[in-house]
């Protein structure tokens, strides 16, 4: 019988909480295995996608650094994508009865401090940004015994093939990395996991976590139309990544065969083999199941604008088209613009 749990969302930043014991008793390994790949597969598709917020700046081109005066700009860009609830459910639903309370997406924030600088002598820039979290957020950490791991980081290089006073467009190429993942701890005691043969693992005072990272190569076409009050612009990209997803335990580990007895570590990885349970790994601090993919992306993006002298505020609508998923970023930078441009 299935105890329930609780699931709290801090803000729009989704994660698993624990209140009291909210774990099964009887979880097994094919059922674990089998909704982490589902969760990683959709991962894969929705990491990448997220990674490319920021540095989608309404201007195709902006001048040169060596100007006066200089063309360069810092900012601030915030926001969402999208992530299917139904693989999140399905990995929840294998320790919990209690599924988070949405039916069709999940939005995933993120938010990058970002700079970018004209070029020298050649019509190209050079973009940069980060967003990071700390580890451990101190109220977060007092309520819920919550530890959340984010950090975005990237940069691009566009050269621009048309450089008019009012039409811009430009071609670029990007690399993004996002690392996330969420951890809490989840009772005194967690399990038994067991195998069809009836091999079991317990573990005591564990700490539960998903965790993703994902690498993205992006190549980008991006158009924009200069006014003095308004930049509207359109871009798309083709990217390919590499993504990790999956989840550790951190406990000491308890291993049994079907008559109770103690086993290996060793043992217990030939029984999953011989039930056809891969991707598990144990160490001296627990377990992990990480799952690998990687996969190739298009994604369209536009938006506008506004100009306040040296002030703008931009808006950002994305569109990943392979797998319909959707996502909006709103920003406000300093854009120093040469007299000469």
């Amino acid at each position: 019988m299935k105890r329930p749990g609780k699931i709290l969302i801090i803000g729009i930043v989704f994660f698993l909480l624990a209140a009291g014991s909210m774990f099964s008793d009887d979880i097994d390994f094919s059922s674990l295995q089998k909704s982490l790949g589902s969760f990683s597969e959709d991962m894969t598709r929705s990491l990448p996608f997220n990674s490319t917020m920021g540095l989608n700046w309404s201007d195709a081109y902006i001048g040169q650094f060596l100007a006066f005066p200089p063309n360069f700009g810092i900012g601030l860009t915030f926001g969402f994508t999208n992530i299917s609830i139904g693989p999140i459910n399905e990995l929840i639903n294998t320790f919990s009865d209690t599924p988070l309370p949405f039916d069709a997406f999940l939005p995933l924030p993120g938010y990058t401090l970002e700079g970018r600088i004209g070029g020298f002598v050649l019509p190209f820039d050079i973009g940069f940004k980060i967003g990071t979290l700390p580890d451990t957020i101190p109220l977060l950490e007092a309520l819920t015994g919550a530890k959340l791991n984010y950090l975005l980081v990237g940069g691009d290089f566009r050269y621009a093939l048309v450089n008019k006073p009012i039409f811009k467009f430009s071609l670029g190429l990007g690399y993004n990395y996002l690392n996330g993942g969420i951890s809490i701890p989840v009772g005194s005691n967690f399990g038994p996991l067991t195998t069809p043969n009836g091999y079991s693992i317990s573990m005591s005072k564990p700490e539960v976590g998903l965790l993703w990272d994902t690498h993205c190569l992006e190549f980008k076409a991006h158009a924009s139309i200069s006014t003095v009050v308004i930049t509207p612009y359109a871009g798309i990209g083709m990217n390919y990544s590499w993504t990790r997803a999956g989840y550790n335990i951190t406990s000491k580990l308890t291993m049994t065969d079907p008559d109770g007895q103690s086993v290996s570590s060793k043992e217990f990885l030939e029984e999953l083999k011989n039930s056809n349970i891969a991707g598990i790994e144990f160490s001296d601090k627990g377990i992990e199941s990480i799952l690998r993919n990687s996969g190739f992306n298009i994604r369209a993006y536009g938006g506008f604008s506004l100009n306040m002298s040296v002030i703008r505020f931009d808006l950002t609508g994305m569109y990943d088209i392979l797998n319909e998923n959707f996502g909006l970023t709103v920003g406000i930078r300093f854009q120093a613009k040469s007299i000469f441009n």
